[in-house]
């Protein structure tokens, strides 16, 4: 028989793996902006329905112990819910040059994939190449409401330019198209489906790349700092293995392989 010693130190030892088990099966909740990060997370009626982040992470989770949650919502309520804990044991994507989630996540140190933004005008005597700041002077340039621009942000507390926050790419397609701004700046992938997305095509479409001003930058997931133990671990094996099976790139082929019927090519450099 077992001393009361053992039945103690087995009851014990039943109880941790028990919570091991449920805390590494627990509901992983998985954060998605509401309409305006086509196509990294698509959504219609709080519903989601894809995108280039969201096919990642349902890839990432196929086959494995972990339940995912996608849940919808408008950015500044999923910033309130991560900041209040109203949600747990979330995951979103991030940058670290916006570093948006860092008071309240880790990122998982492997990169998804990098993104390059793009000036989208109308302008007949719209530069081939933006050098410079000295490019945009003066310039009324749309913008996301809402999202952070890290560079262009000094550029419109100094003066050199004034930022117009539109609600939707739409609105900011439209108003490059018409011409009441003098462009449109956000990631090239983006204006580009989106364009298509709304059917929104123009012949005087140009897209002028900001690189100089905004450079290339990684796209990376973010874990909430109080989730899941080794969930991080798990998240980085999976991102590497999916991009040595080439299953990101197929992915991201999906959402940026469209045709712009209207739309000329700006020049690169």
């Amino acid at each position: 028989m077992f001393s009361i010693k053992n039945r103690i130190a087995v009851a014990f030892l039943g109880f941790l793996l028990l919570e091991s088990s449920q805390a590494f099966s627990d509901e992983i909740n998985y954060l998605i902006v509401e309409d305006i990060t086509r196509p990294f997370q698509i959504t219609d009626k709080d519903l989601s329905k894809g995108g280039i982040i969201t096919d990642i992470i349902d890839e990432i989770f196929k086959g494995s112990e972990h339940t995912v949650k996608h849940q919808v919502l408008p950015l500044k309520r999923l910033y309130n819910m991560i900041e209040s804990r109203a949600v747990t044991n979330w995951i979103a994507y991030d940058a670290k040059v916006w570093n948006s989630l860092s008071k309240w996540g880790d990122f998982v140190d492997e990169p998804l994939f990098s993104v390059n933004h793009a000036y989208l005008t109308c302008q007949k005597n719209a530069l081939k190449q933006i050098h410079s700041a000295e490019d945009i002077k003066t310039h009324t340039i749309a913008v996301i409401k809402d999202f952070n621009y890290p560079e262009l942000a000094p550029l419109q507390q100094d003066k050199t330019i004034q930022l117009q926050p539109v609600k939707s790419y739409k609105q900011g397609i439209n108003l490059a198209g018409l011409n009441r701004v003098d462009g449109f700046v956000e990631m090239e992938l983006r204006l580009r489906f989106n364009i298509q997305q709304e059917s929104q095509g123009k012949p005087c479409f140009r897209f002028i790349d900001m690189s100089e001003i905004i450079p290339e930058y990684s796209i990376f997931l973010s874990l909430d700092k109080y989730g899941q133990s080794g969930l991080n671990t798990f998240v980085k094996k999976r991102i590497k293995a999916l991009k040595k099976a080439g299953v990101i790139e197929t992915i991201l082929e999906r959402y940026t392989q469209t045709e712009l019927s209207g739309v000329v090519q700006g020049e690169h450099y």
